[in-house]
Order: C-alpha cells, then structure tokens, then sequence
C-alpha cells in the first residue's frame, strides 16, 4: 500500500514540476521562443492526469 501512495506522491510531484516548467517556458517572450527553437503556445482544453 504505502509503495502505491509512493508512486502516486512522485507521479503528481512531476506532473507539478512539468507544469511550472512549461508555465515559465510560456512566460517567455515571443523572440526569445523563437530563438531557443520552442514552437509558439498552445492552450491544452483537457485534463492530463500524471498516471
């Protein structure tokens, strides 16, 4: 039992961490984006869960 709350406790704390990632990256001004190469913004309209 206490392995699967485990897995789940590190599962949702990537999930946080992939989200504030992309958040930051999002943040970013347009040149800048288009200097490192990343694509422009897309708006997710579901719900990923981390499992």
């Amino acid at each position: 039992m206490f392995k699967s709350l485990s897995r789940i406790r590190a599962a949702f704390a990537r999930a946080s961490q992939r989200r504030r990632t992309v958040r930051e990256l999002n943040e970013l001004p347009p040149e800048i984006r288009r200097d490192i190469g990343l694509p422009d913004p897309v708006q997710d309209i579901e719900i990923r869960l981390p499992f």
